[in-house]
C-alpha cells in the first residue's frame, strides 16, 4: 500500500475509532489506524510523514483529553472502563508521534486509579508499596 493510501485509510479508521472510543471495537480501530499511520511514516515522502505524525498527534491529544476528563469528572469509574482507558493510552506508546505535554501525568493518574481499585480493601502500606513500584517503573522508562 502506498503512503498516500495508508494515510487515507488511516483517516477513515481513526474517524471511526473516535466514534466508538469507549468500545473494544474503537480500540481495535485505533490500533489499525495508527498502524496505517506508521506505514505512511515509514514509507512516505517528508510531507506524508509530517501529515501522518500530525494526524496521529491530534488523535493522541483527543484520546488523552478524553481519558483526563473521564477520571477527573468521575472518581468512581468502574474498573473495566479504567482498564479500557488504559489500553487506549497504550496504543500510542509504540508510535512515532508527539504525545500531549501532560501525557505522562494522565497515564500515571489513570494507573493510580487502577491501583486503588485493584488493591481496594488492602492495607495502606500495600497500596503505598504498589504506588512506589509504579513510580519506579515510570522513572526507568524515561
Amino acid at each position: 500500500m502506498s503512503a498516500a493510501s495508508s494515510l487515507a485509510a488511516a483517516r477513515v479508521q481513526l474517524a471511526e475509532a473516535e466514534k466508538m472510543l469507549r468500545s473494544r471495537d474503537g480500540l481495535i480501530q485505533f490500533e489499525e489506524g495508527l498502524d496505517l499511520l506508521q506505514e505512511a511514516i515509514a514509507e512516505g515522502s517528508a510531507d506524508e510523514q509530517r501529515l501522518a505524525r500530525n494526524i496521529g498527534s491530534t488523535y493522541a491529544t483527543k484520546v488523552y483529553s478524553h481519558v483526563r476528563r473521564s477520571i477527573e469528572r468521575d472518581r468512581s469509574v468502574p474498573e473495566p472502563q479504567l482498564e479500557h482507558l488504559f489500553k487506549l493510552l497504550l496504543v500510542f506508546d509504540d508510535g512515532d508521534l508527539d504525545l500531549p505535554p501532560d501525557a505522562r501525568e494522565v497515564k500515571l493518574a489513570l494507573a493510580r486509579h487502577l491501583l486503588d481499585r485493584y488493591l481496594e480493601g488492602h492495607a495502606p502500606q500495600e497500596k503505598r508499596a504498589a504506588l512506589e513500584e509504579l513510580i519506579k517503573i515510570d522513572k526507568q522508562r524515561r
